[in-house]
């Protein structure tokens, strides 16, 4: 069957490599449709400047890119309407370059919403202090949970407390320290004469006196703190990307030991190397997309009834030093990255090319997973629509897992994303049943076809009458609603025997099946 030939922009872009745009323009740049008038992709340095993710930026109006844009640059370009000609494959595009419509191209020197020094001038003053070879540190500063006051309060009292923290921390450093703010709630110093230890006794005098300071609003007081992470100009080789990751990671280390403290990068640490190696690995996600270095396994579903149809979960895998093996390291710096519903469109157009080329009547379920990531993602169901029709695939064939966890940490996204899956004619299935406290209330939301029982509630299913009765328990509520049931983590004949008893509709381990290639690149 030969792949159909894209008809709309839109279209153009689920075919193009993930990074040959996001490499090309480190600058903010977004993709837009012919008219002009809405957004299909924006670049990761964009979707950072407007403080949100690439998923929530695809898919809306150009001026709504522009107003987030507007509140959160530095460059007060966001009113700028210069578009730029864009031709993929015979279709065209256009660019839309906020930071260049200034025809100038300068540093701006001050942000205007906190009057620090603006990014781009704190990036030119650094690498000339690098070039200079000279002994210095970089301190980075982070808002532990600003999200939740920006979501819970609105982004005027997000941006009252930019203003008040670039204020004191200006009022707590010397003229030569400048403060700068990087971007949303990032702040950064350079102390170009010191050494790590009087970097620490700047951070460290910044962290004590934004927690005592607090802040106000609406007649309300929260407490508010800060990671902070430390590197120095020796530790980076005087490199300004070099300088710029291992500061990052330095205060992702801190984030990660509990926030509201100070980290220093040293090479030797354990949590700053695991850090690098995801950051390292944001570029290797990219170059894995682009070129669909991943592979897919298939792992059985066996019915337990006898009889029924053919069921598989498709696996992710990536290739590691031992070949191909499952993708934690990968997930997590795509993540971190926000490029997981990139990740997930790739493998759910790769999932029904591979359906398309079995014979009609020998094409399985398969059941492809989800991010909690893809929840957000508003154009996923309609690309789905796209693949399914691209790939002459029956919706039938198609079962979308959802982890519960991911369900509840986004309810409202979660139920939405059903509809939509389920109005297509796909199968949706509840992953990791029972790993959340409140399993059984979002049954009744949650219009699902099936639960997948998580895997601790089975392995000791046939010796410990606790996970026997959980089991029973979670089969009889599915069984009222309509659902069918599938034993997750099944390693050996017992309790393949006890999941029989209990009622269960399927099972799936290495006991039953373990995972094989399905589709390598």
């Amino acid at each position: 069957m030969h792949d159909a030939v894209p008809t709309s922009a839109s279209e153009l872009f689920d075919l193009l490599p993930a990074s040959t745009l996001l490499r090309q323009f480190p600058q903010p740049l977004a993709v837009l449709d012919g008219t002009g008038n809405r957004v299909l992709l924006v670049n990761d340095a964009l979707a950072m400047r407007c403080g949100r993710v690439q998923a929530d930026l695809s898919d809306i109006e150009l001026s709504q890119l522009q107003r987030l844009y507007g509140e959160m640059s530095t460059t007060g370009a966001s009113s700028c309407t210069h578009l730029h000609p864009l031709q993929l494959d015979g279709g065209s595009a256009l660019l839309w370059l906020p930071e260049h419509c200034s025809g100038e191209g300068s540093a701006v020197a001050r942000d205007e919403l906190t009057g620090l020094e603006s990014r781009r001038a704190f990036e030119t003053r650094l690498r000339g202090l690098l070039a200079k070879k000279l002994d210095g540190v970089l301190i980075r500063f982070e808002i532990d949970q600003f999200k939740l006051i920006n979501d819970a309060y609105g982004r005027e009292a997000g941006n009252q407390l930019l203003i008040q923290l670039g204020h004191l921390v200006a009022s707590l450093v010397r003229d030569d320290d400048e403060p700068a703010r990087l971007g949303g709630d990032e702040f950064a110093i350079v102390v170009s004469d010191g050494d790590a230890e009087r970097a620490w006794q700047i951070a460290e005098r910044v962290r004590l006196q934004v927690a005592a300071q607090g802040f106000e609003w609406s007649g309300r007081a929260y407490g508010v703190t800060m990671s902070i992470g430390i590197a120095t100009f020796a530790d980076a080789y005087h490199d300004f990307v070099e300088l710029l990751a291992a500061a990052d990671t330095a205060c992702e280390a801190a984030k990660s030991r509990g926030r509201n403290r100070i980290e220093i990068y040293r090479r030797e640490d354990g949590e700053v190397h695991r850090l690098r190696g995801e950051q390292s690995w944001g570029a290797r996600v990219l170059d894995t997309l682009e070129a669909s270095r991943f592979a897919l396994y298939q792992q059985r579903i066996e019915p337990l009834s006898g009889g029924g149809r053919g069921h598989c979960e498709v696996l992710l895998r990536v290739r590691g030093v031992a070949g191909w093996t499952p993708p934690g390291e990968f997930v997590a710096a795509a993540e971190r990255y926000g490029l997981m519903p990139q990740v997930d469109r790739r493998v759910i157009a790769r999932v029904l090319k591979e359906i398309a080329r079995l014979p009609a009547d020998q094409r399985p379920l398969c059941a492809i997973n989800l991010s909690g990531h893809s929840l957000g993602d508003q154009g996923l169901a309609a690309y789905i629509e796209r693949m399914l029709d691209r790939y002459e695939v029956d919706p039938d064939h198609v079962c979308f897992e959802i982890t519960e966890t991911a369900a509840i940490a986004n309810t409202a996204r979660a139920v939405a994303l059903v509809g939509a899956l389920k109005r297509l004619g796909c199968s949706v299935a509840l992953d990791d049943f029972g790993a959340g406290m409140s399993s059984f209330s979002y049954l009744k939301s949650l219009d699902v076809d099936m639960i997948k029982i998580d895997g601790s509630f089975v392995r000791h299913v046939a010796t410990d009458a606790v996970d026997a009765a959980t089991v029973e328990g979670m089969v009889k509520i599915a069984g009222l609603r309509g659902l069918a049931t599938v034993a997750e983590c099944v390693e050996d004949e017992a309790s393949l025997r006890r999941l029989t008893e209990l009622g269960v509709h399927a099972a799936q381990g290495f006991y039953l099946h373990r995972p094989e290639p399905w589709s390598l690149p």
